[in-house]
């Protein structure tokens, strides 16, 4: 009887299991809250302060804080401090500047599957510890090398490095935020391998077990775009997927289901969890040595993460992990835990492990379609009808994730939710299982080889339900990235358009959406214009906007590594600008980096006409000529260069167009160099005299000589030209000779896209990208 008191007493001093998971859900949205304000910042403030005093109040308030606002306020400033210590740290793990275009020997492991094109092979290096003035991960491209290495490997080169460096435009891909998020430290090129000479052990590697599956199916499935998809179903490897895949997945909405996205890790993890429920059905003794719902739960863990490891635990399927444990908190600790604390879990557990991850959309579409699901359905899964189990979550997730998905990528597809009704139930419990039971068979190959084989045949379907529904004219909608007020404005329209049923006046969410739906445009009045000379590496684009009208003088470079500048610049950047369609495409001529995105970007964009130097190089196109001109809004637009009687002779046969309105006016000479320059000094110099010039040809040692300078007496030259080019440009003589007229100078490659605005009676307002936007993850 005496050991009844003590057991008592034990009981009632000793912590129980909910006081150790006692968590209030606000305090999840607050700890993403702060980690997400990075997203805003231009520098990083001191962590310190905001870090140390959230400890102390993390403490004390989630032990007796009752209060959501509380809680809240709490993580924020604790997620804050966090992120940005973590920020600071990656952000000082990049190659110090004064390595940059140096030869330097490096030696690591190759962490990644490797890239090969016709061009280079292309893959991630993680440098061996001895190197610590190196950041730990760089991306290195070995061009015209028939070098193979594969992951795992060890190997020493000699490299030139430089700072992970993007283009910066109105909108499009960010590379440097990518960079940031993925802990790539530097990118380069490999001058030449040395012997391996290093004592680097054979150790076990997830991405050369994905390399092996990978050949192996490459022996085993026709070449083309199914065998890739396959593959990046399969085991995640998106090597194979071109620019022409992508963008139908883009169009149809699909690219989802193409990735080792969460909804097939949490199918993977219902198989693991099924099996060991039959095992359970089949043998009922099990569950006096464990419990079947906790048998269950570690099994779907067990499966999930073995998904993951084919995937090569990607920053996606890893936060599908920790998210699907944080569900599983409630079975795995014995206690009834509510979707809003699991989904708090969830949140602490991903940003607790990278609280940078709010730099990639993945995050936040992730997180997004969970919240959605939870707060439109809650407990209200299992009364619904089979049918509107399929179609609502479907379309819901596509108006709910409409405001995100322009925050990011500037477009969407109302195609989509028709497409993804039919497309996820079937490539998720058709394809995928078949894959998933393939992979388990890989050792036995027969059996292996024919359910891949049935998995291509039935993926057929796939691939001709998207390419028919790509032709849609509704299948892609570009629309201008949001500010934070029509974004908070947009989601808040979708949370009361979706709000669960009684809650008051759902359809006036769709007012919310209106501002995101028909954005403002920066409207310019007659006779003004504005003239952006995007940032597209090494080569030329430059749009010419108007009060009503549109140009577009060169499209760039055709060849981005990581994916088409269409896609990449033009397209997003023309949207952002407020430009659905191009009047007129002017292609100077057809050197690659001027000509190199006509054909993608003809292919997205709908143009009113087109003018090249050279007619008979590019379909559909006329003849730009000397003596052409036109008026627009106020704004006339002369064709100085090339004259009619001139044959195509490349550089030299550049189209020159000239800009001018009542506020100032502006020249784009192409790639034209000193004969011709002497000849428009000869023949046009009044012609010449212009507030803005672009440089010619990016600024090289054999333009933009003394006297074309002397008769266009610009007060800005602007050069396109990429970051720390092979070429050099512009030139140090170039410089100097425009120094000398007291010119301002602004380099693409340096400052991003160079915004220029001329408005009748007013000073020539001018501004830069990485200035007009700067982020603290930019150089």
């Amino acid at each position: 009887m005496s050991s009844s008191p003590l057991r008592g007493q034990h009981d009632l001093h000793a912590p129980r299991v909910d006081e150790l998971v006692r968590l209030h859900p606000a305090s999840g949205f607050g700890f993403a809250a702060g980690a997400s304000a990075l997203l805003f910042l231009p520098k990083l403030p001191n962590a310190l302060w905001p870090f140390l005093a959230a400890l102390i109040l993390a403490g004390i308030a989630l032990r007796v804080a009752r209060s959501g606002l509380l809680a809240f306020a709490v993580a924020a400033a604790f997620g804050f401090g966090y992120a940005i210590m973590v920020g600071k740290e990656a952000y000082a793990d990049r190659l110090p500047a004064t390595l940059e275009g140096e030869d330097i020997e490096i030696s690591g492991r190759v962490a990644s599957l490797p890239i090969r094109d016709a061009r280079s092979l292309r893959f991630d290096l993680r440098l061996d510890d001895q190197e610590p003035a190196l950041p730990r991960r760089i991306r290195l491209s070995w061009y015209d090398s028939e070098a193979f290495v594969e992951p795992g490997d060890c190997v020493r080169l000699v490299a030139k490095l430089k700072r992970p460096r993007g283009l910066v435009n109105p909108a499009g891909f960010d590379f440097e935020r990518y960079a940031l998020a993925a802990r790539i430290g530097a990118t380069g090129y490999v001058v030449r391998g040395l012997p391996d000479s290093s004592e680097c052990s054979e150790t076990f590697s997830i991405d050369r077990w994905r390399a092996h599956i990978a050949a192996g199916m490459d022996q085993i499935l026709v070449p083309g775009r199914i065998r890739a998809t396959i593959k990046a179903l399969a085991i995640g490897d998106q090597r194979e997927l071109d620019d022409v895949a992508w963008d139908l997945f883009r169009a149809t909405g699909t690219s989802h289901l193409i990735a080792i996205s969460g909804l097939h890790v949490s199918l993977a993890a219902g198989l693991g969890a099924g099996l060991v429920w039959l095992i359970y059905w089949l043998i009922p003794a099990l569950g006096l040595r464990l419990p079947r719902p906790l048998g269950m739960a570690l099994a779907a863990l067990l499966c999930a993460s073995l998904y993951a490891a084919l995937a090569g635990f990607s920053l996606p399927t890893v936060r599908t992990l920790i998210t699907l444990a944080a569900m599983l908190a409630g079975v795995l600790l014995r206690r009834e835990l509510g979707w809003w604390t699991r989904y708090a879990l969830a949140l602490w557990a991903v940003l607790l492990i990278d609280p940078l991850a709010p730099l990639t959309p993945g995050f936040w579409l992730s997180f997004g379609a969970v919240a959605w699901l939870i707060l439109a359905f809650g407990e209200q899964w299992a009364p619904l009808a089979r049918w509107k189990l399929w179609v609502l979550p479907q379309l819901g997730l596509s108006v709910a994730l409409l405001p995100l998905g322009l925050a990011f990528f500037q477009q969407t597809s109302l195609a989509a939710p028709l497409v993804n009704l039919l497309a996820v139930p079937y490539v998720t419990f058709v394809v995928v299982p078949l894959l998933l039971l393939s992979l388990a068979l890989w050792p036995i190959s027969a059996l292996s080889a024919g359910l891949l084989k049935l998995a291509a045949l039935l993926l057929g379907a796939f691939d001709w339900l998207i390419v028919v529904a790509a032709q849609w004219p509704a299948a892609r909608w570009a629309l201008p990235a949001p500010d934070l007020l029509t974004w908070s404005l947009a989601l808040a329209g979708c949370l009361w358009m979706l709000a669960p049923r009684g809650w008051p006046g759902r359809a006036l969410g769709v007012f919310g959406l209106l501002p995101l739906l028909w954005p403002a445009r920066m409207e310019l009045p007659q006779g003004a214009y504005e003239l952006i000379v995007l940032d597209v590496g090494q080569g030329q684009a430059v749009l010419v906007r108007t009060a009503q009208r549109s140009l577009l003088i060169d499209t760039g470079p055709g060849f981005l590594e990581g994916g088409d500048l269409s896609d990449r610049v033009l397209v997003p950047s023309l949207v952002q600008s407020g430009v659905g369609t191009l009047d007129r495409l002017v292609v100077s001529h057809t050197d690659s980096d001027h000509h190199g995105g006509t054909a993608s970007l003809r292919a997205r964009l709908a143009i009113g006409d087109l003018q090249t130097s050279a007619p008979d190089r590019i379909r559909g196109s006329r003849r730009c000529e000397q003596g052409a001109a036109w008026d627009w809004d106020g704004v006339r637009f002369e064709i100085l260069h090339p004259p009619l009687t001139m044959p195509y002779l490349g550089n030299e046969s550049s189209c020159v167009v000239r800009v001018s309105g009542p506020g100032g006016s502006s020249l784009i000479p192409g790639d034209i160099g000193e004969i011709i320059e002497g000849r428009l000094v000869r023949e046009r110099v009044s012609a010449l005299d212009v507030d803005v010039l672009v440089a010619p040809h990016h600024g090289s040692a054999g333009s933009s000589s003394e006297a074309f300078l002397d008769a266009s007496s610009p007060a800005l030259v602007v050069y396109s030209a990429g970051h720390r080019n092979r070429f050099n440009f512009p030139r140090e003589i170039v410089i100097q000779r425009v120094s000398k007229r007291g010119a301002r100078q602004l380099t693409t490659g340096d400052v991003g896209a160079v915004h220029v605005l001329v408005q009748p009676g007013q000073p020539i307002e001018i501004q830069n990208e990485r200035s007009k936007a700067h982020r603290w993850w930019r150089e």
